[in-house]
């Protein structure tokens, strides 16, 4: 139990510069004019790593009764600076070059949150998973539905070979950070950094006025 409980830890803040935006944001809310791709840019874009990526995960949720929306599309500057600016990190920022995001809902048709994809317009390069609960944390199993299907979608479906962290699986990752949250005083938690098949994961945790906000990061 003690080698499993160092991967959590609690810090003052999130690196997102806006979680409360990511909560009430949704998809039919950004310009329309980033979903109007002339008919070149849609044959490229079609067969993208970002439309790849997306369309594995909405499979994958679908069959666990989670709905995943088609993506947004978001490259331009002005749009990437008001709905993808994400990282108080100037250097990690500066990586978003293009933006995806989809909305999700549980299996009740309830509002769930946000997954991000951001990167160069060729390539992801981070996945956000951004997850409102509420105070009971009644929606903790999509909770980890979700970020195990992110997983095993972006990253490999090799979690249980490697164990990362010495953590069984992504439900035991959920409920260890869940547990040790909840016994601590501070508004934020989060895990360290897991190495799988050559990716970076973060799991992260914050109470907020709704609840509970789960955040999960793929880098790489």
């Amino acid at each position: 139990m003690q080698s499993k409980m160092i991967v959590y830890g609690a810090i003052g803040a999130a690196v997102l510069v806006s979680i409360a935006f990511l909560l009430v944001y949704r998809t039919e809310e950004v310009d329309r004019n980033e979903t109007s791709i002339t008919n070149g840019s849609a044959q490229t874009l079609k067969l993208s790593p970002y439309d790849e990526a997306n369309k594995l995960l909405k499979q994958s949720l679908a069959e666990h009764d989670i709905s995943m929306s088609s993506p947004i599309k978001i490259q331009s500057q002005e749009s990437i600076q008001k709905y993808c600016s994400f990282f108080t990190n100037e250097e990690i920022q500066k990586l978003v070059q293009y933006c995806t995001s989809t909305e999700i809902k549980d299996s009740e048709g309830k509002f769930l949150g946000n997954i991000h994809m951001v990167g160069s317009p060729n390539e992801p390069k981070i996945t956000l998973v951004i997850l409102q609960v509420d105070p009971f944390m009644s929606q903790i199993d999509s909770v980890k539905t979700i970020i195990e299907s992110s997983v095993q979608n972006l990253v490999c479906d090799c979690w249980a070979d490697v164990q990362p962290g010495n953590l069984k699986d992504v439900g035991e990752l959920v409920e260890g950070l869940k547990q040790f949250h909840l016994q601590g005083s501070r508004p934020h938690s989060q895990s360290n950094e897991l190495e799988l098949n050559g990716k970076t994961l973060q799991l992260e945790l914050t109470t907020n006025k709704d609840g509970y906000l789960w955040q999960f990061f793929i880098y790489g």
